[in-house]
């Protein structure tokens, strides 16, 4: 049983290495002119970029700080919990 689990995540995750190698062999030759442009700063890039090079960077990017936040709320969520048992509050009880 525990062969068959690893197997299937295997496939699964073979299956998106493929769609996602499909994609940038697809569209490794679309390029795009990008710009910035915000309230008080505005920049654009000085070369076209390839937009699948541009996709994964910016998924990247964004999964990195997502899990670098989730770490840094979830360890704030335990320092206060550790702070409200030594104050001596029930952390089972509903009102504390």
């Amino acid at each position: 049983m525990k062969h068959a689990r690893w197997i299937f995540w295997l496939v699964v995750l073979l299956l998106v290495a493929a769609v996602i190698t499909l994609f940038i062999v697809q569209n490794l030759d679309r390029t795009t002119g990008l710009s910035i442009n915000l309230f008080f700063f505005s920049t654009q890039f000085s070369q076209p970029m390839s937009v699948p090079l541009l996709l994964i960077g910016t998924f990247s990017g964004g999964t990195l700080v997502g899990l670098v936040v989730g770490f840094l709320l979830r360890g704030r969520g335990r320092r206060s919990a550790d702070t409200l048992g030594a104050a001596g509050a029930d952390l089972d009880d509903a009102w504390a």
